[in-house]
């Protein structure tokens, strides 16, 4: 799926030809402009985040990010066992770079990201949540359908560190991470 959408980006990318100009004049322009502000989704086939979305200048925007899910299990604990309701809450901030401010906008960026996530199930003893940092480099465009709503396609690439936790015992591990979502946002002015 990520390879067709891929695609079609590139494909809209390349609708403009040699005359950019002329799809911007025909389809409307993204009007981007100093305190634009848009509220989206992102991970529409997954877990979703919430996007806030603020333009500081025409090109130069930075983006909240706030996404949690909720796994409770079913039936009542064995006897000597806690029954334990799985949550992910995650919070980070995206500085992002629009190259252009016609109707396909691409941008270049950077994000953190926090996130903690308790397992679901049955446990003897309760263990400690999973903790993370993701720091990524971002690639991705906006189509602005109108200046309200646009979708768009993001691509990160960068480092997750798991931090330490002691039940069950684990080591602070560093991975490498990539990852691509579908976004959507409406935009207030």
């Amino acid at each position: 799926m990520t390879t067709k959408l891929c695609s079609i980006l590139v494909f809209v990318l390349l609708a403009g030809g040699s005359s950019p100009a002329q799809l911007t004049v025909s389809l409307g322009q993204a009007n981007l402009h100093a305190g634009k502000t848009g509220l989206g989704i992102d991970g529409i086939t997954g877990s979703p985040n919430l996007l806030l979305k603020y333009f500081f200048t025409p090109q130069l925007a930075g983006q909240v990010i706030a996404g949690f899910e909720l796994d409770s299990r079913g039936g009542s604990a064995p006897l000597g066992q806690t029954k334990v309701t799985g949550t992910t809450i995650r919070g980070g901030i995206s500085i992002l770079y629009h190259l252009s401010q016609m109707q396909v906008s691409p941008y270049v960026g950077g994000e953190g990201i926090f996130q903690t996530k308790k397992s679901a199930g049955f446990f003897v003893t309760e263990p400690d949540p999973e903790n993370s940092i993701t720091v990524s480099g971002v690639l991705g465009a906006e189509y602005f359908m109108n200046e309200k709503f646009s979708l768009g396609i993001k691509h990160s690439l960068g480092v997750d560190v798991q931090l330490s936790r002691d039940v069950p015992a684990e080591q602070t591990d560093a991975k490498f991470s990539t990852s691509t979502v579908v976004t959507g946002r409406f935009y207030f002015n």
